[in-house]
């Protein structure tokens, strides 16, 4: 009482042990018996935390973690006393279930099975209206966001109401979501404008044992990137292999394409939700653009190194390019940039996947349209044989080149060549 500043007031201790909790109430006067002033009841309950806290060191007591430092805030004494309520009725025969959890404690389970796996924040908020819990976000006028809130049955919570993990850095902090201003804030945006139906609950609870199967498996970590030498590689990329600004930034921002500490160029491979599995090593960058696997993959997990695009990111993926190594589909990505004179109108995915052994099959069938870009040499085209047998509805899209790098380079000088023609008053 000394320490809240009560050294002169008028207290009373009650003590009950008529619970399963023996605890003490504490009824004080703020009236000062020597001034008549009150004594100041700012920040009493933060305040009060700490000094319990030392009086625990004081006295050797069990240190009790503070309701700030909790990851999740319990549910109310009300609902304990109701939950409590309805488990002695379903004991006693007088109730036909056991006691609900609280909507509070519902939410919390939900979204920590909804970030087992580490989802990037669009993906976590789309898994969250599957499961049938809103969410809204808050944005400063600079764009970053400020804040999260749930909703279920009616119910609302505020992320800081559900303890200090649900709140939107607490998310990142303690749960591991993935979440980049750039990359995430458009599509948390059309997220929210169009959310996700709710799953039959035997789908969902599939999903979600799925995903705790999912993190039981060895996860792969990526090697460390050598910061210094990644602009060399981007400088490499632009000059020598036309890769455009846009496109290099991109992977730069998503670390699909970096040099690592122990100078290896690499490419990493991820699954169709987005989540890396491994790499591909680019050993010999002078001679060929030929890829071996990274040495160290340790993850069971398929993958491939692939990018996307279309004119609204959102769209699901309609068409499939399937290449033979990342130099190509990047390659190719920018060819089909130029043709389509911008991004493309359906969402193209350009894929690695020269393995038919290792192909993503239920997920191609479900494509509208599966292109085989492989090299147009030997090993190119007996991988299209091979593959066209797994996929009769796919189609070969051979190049005039040995690859899609050199029909990059092929154009790009022909339209050199045009402009220099031009600027000496010829047309072709």
């Amino acid at each position: 009482m000394k320490e809240m500043g009560f050294d002169a007031n008028q207290f009373a201790i009650f003590r009950h042990e008529n619970t399963d909790d023996d605890h003490v109430h504490i009824a004080a006067s703020r009236i000062r018996l020597d001034t008549g002033l009150l004594v100041d009841d700012s920040w009493d309950y933060v305040r009060s935390e700490k000094v319990l806290r030392q009086i625990e060191i004081d006295y050797d007591l069990v240190q009790v973690q503070g309701s700030r430092e909790k990851l999740n805030r319990t549910p109310s004494t009300g609902q304990f006393r109701r939950i409590k309520r309805e488990q002695e009725e379903y004991d006693l025969g007088e109730r036909d279930t056991p006691s609900d959890r609280s909507v509070k404690e519902l939410v919390q389970q939900t979204i920590d099975s909804a970030t087992v796996g580490n989802p990037q924040m669009p993906k976590l908020i789309m898994r969250l209206q599957q499961a049938g819990i809103s969410v809204r976000t808050g944005f400063t006028r600079n764009g970053k966001s400020k804040g999260i809130s749930y909703e279920k049955d009616g119910i609302a919570f505020s992320g800081t109401q559900l303890g200090a993990a649900y709140t939107f850095p607490g998310l990142q902090k303690h749960r591991g979501v993935d979440y980049q201003l750039e990359r995430d804030d458009e599509r948390i945006s059309q997220q929210l404008l169009n959310p996700a139906k709710p799953l039959p609950i035997e789908q969902l609870e599939k999903q979600f044992l799925e995903l705790k199967q999912k993190q039981l498996q060895p996860q792969w970590e990526p090697p460390a990137e050598d910061e210094s030498l990644c602009q060399v590689l981007y400088n490499y990329l632009s000059e020598k292999r036309f890769l455009p600004d846009f496109l290099l930034e991109r992977l730069r921002l998503t670390k699909l394409a970096y040099v690592s500490q122990q100078r290896q160029i690499l490419f990493i491979k991820r699954d169709l939700n987005g989540e890396k599995t491994g790499a591909l090593v680019w050993p010999y960058p002078e001679q060929d653009h030929r890829t071996v696997e990274y040495n160290q993959n340790a993850s069971v997990t398929p993958g491939w190194f692939y990018i996307q695009l279309a004119k609204n990111p959102q769209q699901e993926t309609k068409n499939v390019l399937l290449c033979s190594t990342p130099i190509d589909a990047m390659s190719a990505a920018v060819y089909v940039l130029l043709a389509s004179q911008g991004l493309p109108e359906k969402r193209t995915m350009f894929m690695v996947a020269d393995d038919p052994n290792n192909l993503p099959l239920e997920f191609l069938r479900n494509t509208n349209q599966v292109i085989l870009a492989f090299n147009n040499d030997d090993h190119g085209n007996q991988t299209a044989d091979a593959v066209l047998e797994l996929l009769p509805q796919s189609k070969r899209l051979k190049t005039v080149n040995p690859d899609w790098s050199q029909e990059l380079k092929a154009h790009y000088r022909e339209e050199q060549e045009k402009q220099r023609q031009r600027e000496r008053g010829f047309s072709l």
